[in-house]
């Protein structure tokens, strides 16, 4: 324990040999699984080609590339954030 934190050692046989490692908890059995990430982007976009995944995989309608709906409360919301982000920016 670590406050209110838990870490666990990882024997070295077990050592990842990325710098990241995402963690989820498998809902039927709640265990924990730890899976270490890819490398790079690249290394990702060397396994998408490798998986060749066939040209029917998703449908017409799941492949919606429509641009996205207008909405002018979201866009002032996030706006006004990046604004502020940015004159803060300036300041410094």
């Amino acid at each position: 324990m670590s406050g209110r934190s838990q870490h666990v050692t990882i024997p070295v046989e077990y050592r990842f040999r990325s710098s990241e490692v995402s963690i989820r908890r498998d809902p039927n059995t709640g265990e924990l699984i730890l899976s270490e990430g890819p490398g790079t982007w690249a290394d990702v976009f060397v396994a998408l080609d490798e998986a060749r995944i066939p040209e029917d995989f998703l449908s017409e309608a799941e492949r919606d590339r429509r641009p996205p709906v207008s909405r002018p409360a979201l866009d002032e919301l996030f706006g006004a954030d990046e604004r502020a982000n940015t004159q803060g920016r300036k300041r410094q």
